[in-house]
């Protein structure tokens, strides 16, 4: 059981955060909207009206310019459930500018829909995150954001908002995910802190409630490799898909580089857990025989 949580963390942890694997998915799935409604829109607009509550597949990101930013905004404002603003979220976030930052930003501190949410919206809230991180790579602020987002306390002091029924460590579960989202600003002084993190550790720990702990090496582990690939792919790391043909031919690369490796063995030490690294090598084997 530890085995398989640790593989998690070690980039496949993606295919659980940002969704499943993407497949044949076209822009024609869902229903929603009168038919002329529809046919004034460009497809992965209608795409996501069809279908507010699912990640946009790579076709509709493609598509996203800074002129959808007003019919995204609206489309965004118009559902209340953070659940169902999944795909204005995304979207907005290939657009990416200080207005946008101040929407994603106020639901994150403020509550995303309301100051209370239950366990079906936390859809929302990962969207939201992952969000700031594609932004991160061309807007200042919500780099910023995330360099305080990393810290559980941050979360602490910061969010306004619960989940109905929450238990102890959620703060220490949102700064996980910004963690690994850091890795998409493809920017230098994220290598920096991700470097500090792994110099000084990141077992937390809440001054405030020791029932809130976590540790977020796997995390670190995840965002730098996100980190080494987008600052080659760019932001079509992330807009085109994580699972696509160059993305993991590149991840694995990196895992087994000699910096990989390192990071590897620093996250989940070999002589401690010897049976996960050779589910890591298997898991190379079969990612050669489908990408290469």
């Amino acid at each position: 059981m530890m085995t398989r949580t640790l593989l998690l963390g070690l980039g496949i942890l993606a295919y659980v955060f940002f969704g499943s694997a993407e497949g044949a998915e076209g822009l024609t799935s869902g229903s929603g909207g009168s038919q002329e409604e529809q046919a004034e829109l460009p497809a992965h607009l209608r795409w996501a009206r069809r279908n507010p509550d699912r990640r946009p597949p790579p076709g509709a990101r493609r598509e996203v310019r800074p002129e959808d930013k007003r019919w995204l905004m609206r489309e965004y404002r118009r559902q209340s459930k953070p659940s169902q603003r999944v795909a204005s979220t995304w979207l907005l976030a290939y657009v990416g500018d200080d207005e946008v930052f101040r929407l994603f930003s106020e639901a994150l501190r403020l509550g995303p829909g309301s100051r209370r949410i239950d366990g079906s919206e936390w859809g929302g809230v990962r969207a939201l995150l992952h969000g700031m991180g594609v932004m991160a790579q061309t807007n200042d602020q919500a780099f910023q954001f995330l360099v305080g987002a990393i810290n559980p306390d941050w979360w602490r002091k910061e969010r306004k908002w619960r989940e109905i029924s929450e238990a102890p460590g959620r703060n220490a579960v949102l700064a996980s995910v910004a963690v690994q989202v850091l890795g998409l600003s493809a920017r230098s002084e994220a290598g920096v802190i991700l470097d500090r993190m792994k110099k000084e550790g990141c077992n937390y720990v809440s001054p405030k409630d020791p029932r809130e702990h976590r540790n977020l090496n796997t995390d670190a582990y995840t965002a730098k490799l996100y980190l080494e690939v987008s600052r080659k792919m760019g932001r079509d790391a992330f807009r085109y898909g994580l699972f696509g043909g160059e993305f993991e031919r590149l991840s694995k690369e990196w895992k087994r580089s000699e910096q990989g490796l390192n990071w590897l063995e620093w996250c989940c030490p070999k002589d401690r857990w010897p049976d996960m690294w050779e589910d890591i090598s298997a898991y190379f084997e079969r990612t050669e025989r489908t990408v290469e």
